[in-house]
């Protein structure tokens, strides 16, 4: 409870130091240039509620990430099975499972290319359920939790809702070619990943429906 309250008491107190603090000055002074009491109060108010938006979100974040805790990681045929072999007419070049296994962590990775390497997919999942898998998907569900975005010269990057579920959305064009990065978490347990070559964000998200990941428990 005492750490729950040390931020909005000290918020509190800085308010009304400053809401005080200005009797040393002139009142025409005083009233020109300092926010009055109610309107310090009001802000600490905001910002308490931000505080306390924030504390659900750490609450929900736990118990997600607890859930997953308990539960068993999934083998490696079942990611093996998300993974096509042709994917958008590209076909698969690589794949690998199983890499994270001395960790406790179920993981796959598969790479797919077009005939003239054009065009490439980069897919990769690791299942979050487990002691060490939780803890990793629990970041993301907290990084995932807030919009947020980035533009530069030749990158476009934002966190918000995707086609019905928190990602991260990244964009990049050189010239006139296009690199798409999707992450996001399925089921509320799969760390996904999946980027393209050539391709749009919108074109991307269209490949998110097309690999096998409706098979995978909850």
């Amino acid at each position: 409870m005492k750490k729950q309250l040390l931020i909005p008491t000290l918020l509190i107190g800085c308010s009304l130091f400053f809401a005080c603090g200005s009797s040393t000055k002139n009142t025409d002074e005083s009233e020109a240039e300092e926010p009055g009491v109610v309107e310090n109060i009001s802000n600490v108010g905001e910002a308490v509620k931000g505080l306390s938006g924030l504390e659900k979100a750490m609450k929900d974040v736990e118990a997600q990430t607890n859930a997953l805790k308990a539960k068993t990681p999934v083998s490696n045929d079942d990611l093996k099975n998300v993974l096509p072999e042709t994917l958008d007419g590209l076909k698969r070049m690589s794949i690998r499972v199983g890499e994270n296994s001395s960790l406790g962590i179920s993981s796959a990775n598969a790479t797919y290319e077009n005939e003239d390497g054009s065009k490439t997919l980069d897919i990769s999942i690791m299942d979050g359920a487990g002691e060490a898998a939780s803890a990793l998907t629990g970041l993301a569900f907290y990084g995932y939790n807030t919009d947020s975005e980035e533009i530069t010269e030749n990158t476009k990057e934002r966190t918000t809702d995707f086609k019905g579920q928190r990602a991260k959305l990244t964009e990049e064009k050189y010239d006139d070619e296009f690199t798409s990065k999707i992450e996001w978490i399925h089921k509320k347990r799969y760390l996904m990943s999946m980027e393209g070559k050539g391709y749009t964000i919108d074109q991307v998200g269209d490949l998110m429906d097309k690999i096998g990941t409706g098979n995978l428990p909850e």
